[in-house]
């Protein structure tokens, strides 16, 4: 009988499921051909504080960290998303008419600047462009911002993600 009571704990315990991160939609980044791109700082920049004028809105999200980004130190294994709206400010909506955007995995920063890499979206090139974007806002604040994203480009690629979090202004 305890034989019996060991084989089915340990039955037990092999079935439970492990407590990995690899489903966890709570993870702020994109993925991009079955694999997730981390991404741990974002800036937002309004070309356009000063009146009511509508301005582009820029959204930047990379995988490091200001520290890493401030400091003066090569980086290699960049991976980031830049996508940009015209408005008056950021709204609780959806966005769908973004005209310029563009996504690169695995660069370099050398010297100050940001070199190789495998470019995934880009509104310049007919291969990478998207052919479908949702942006959507579902909450923002001075502080913090809550958003999900997905392009869909003409060969059926999506790079879709999310971020909620602290974000940074320039």
């Amino acid at each position: 009988m305890k034989k019996i009571g060991i084989l089915l704990f340990s039955i037990l315990m092999l079935s439970c499921s492990s407590d990995d991160n690899s489903g966890d939609s709570n993870l702020n980044g994109f993925t991009y051909n079955g694999t997730f791109y981390e991404v741990k700082t974002v800036f937002i920049n309004d070309e356009n504080t000063a009146d009511n004028n509508p301005s582009d809105i820029s959204f930047n999200l990379v995988n490091k960290t200001i520290s890493e980004i401030s400091s003066e130190n090569d980086l290699s294994n960049i991976s980031s998303l830049y996508f940009d709206f015209n408005d008056v400010n950021v709204e609780e909506t959806t966005y769908t008419n973004i005209l310029d955007y563009n996504a690169k995995i695995n660069s370099n920063r050398t010297s100050g600047n940001i070199v190789g890499g495998t470019e995934i979206l880009s509104d310049n090139n007919t291969d990478l462009q998207a052919t479908n974007i949702n942006i959507t806002i579902n909450s923002i604040t001075s502080t913090t911002v809550n958003f999900s994203f997905s392009f869909t480009k003409a060969n059926g690629q999506i790079i879709s993600g999310q971020f909620n979090g602290n974000y940074l202004t320039p």
